[in-house]
């Protein structure tokens, strides 16, 4: 009877620690859970030339927002209507900030707009409403913004921009789409904000008086 139930006692204590170290196994044979990888769609500065802009010409920058489904995760469309994220791609900052800082650059750095902080004048309000990656063929990357350009009493210029960049060829078979989708984001916004600003600043002139030569 005592060899018996030594037997059993040692059998359940077998059978728990198995089951004790059985989770033990499970995560162990799991493989590491990865961290983000971020990425941004910026170009890197170029020179540091003045672009020809009508003399006296101000603008206030203000609200640049994103559509509500554009956030940190990198977002790619399957179709049209069906859209998802990169669980483990990510931008630096929020989309609008690139866009923020794009048109910062281009309106009053290189094409030399003076910048007002407040007080009357014109306002421009963007909106980035696409900024993926399309994965029907061909593959491409998707911008889409829409502006309006307005002072105190109405609007002076409104209008959308859609823009779509081939992605980058792949240089190896199991190359990663993500440096590919923010090197062809990259180039359409640099793109759409050289062409927002055309239209910006040609509004701009039709509607402020020129500045009187001493």
């Amino acid at each position: 009877m005592s060899a018996a139930f030594s037997r059993v006692a040692a059998l359940v204590a077998c059978v728990a620690v198995a089951v004790a170290a059985a989770p033990g196994c499970a995560l162990t044979s799991k493989g590491e859970v990865q961290s983000p990888r971020f990425y941004s769609p910026e170009l890197a500065p170029g020179g540091t030339d003045i672009r020809p802009s009508t003399p006296g010409l101000r603008l206030r920058l203000g609200q640049i927002e994103a559509a509500s489904y554009l956030e940190e995760r990198i977002a790619y469309r399957v179709t049209e209507n069906e859209l998802g994220y990169y669980d483990d791609r990510r931008w630096t900052e929020p989309p609008e900030q690139y866009l923020r800082r794009a048109l910062g650059r281009e309106l009053f750095e290189q094409r030399g707009l003076r910048r007002v902080l407040s007080g009357p004048g014109a306002i421009l309000d963007v909106e980035l409403t696409a900024f993926e990656e399309i994965r029907a063929r061909p593959e491409r990357a998707r911008l889409a913004l829409s502006y309006d350009l307005h002072d105190e009493r109405e609007s002076l210029a409104a209008q959308s921009l859609v823009l779509e960049v081939p992605l980058p060829p792949a240089t190896s078979p199991d190359a990663e789409r993500a440096p590919r989708v923010a090197a062809a984001l990259a180039t359409a916004l640099s793109a759409a904000v050289a062409k927002l600003s055309d239209q910006i600043t040609s509004a701009l002139s039709q509607t402020t008086p020129p500045v009187a030569k001493p």
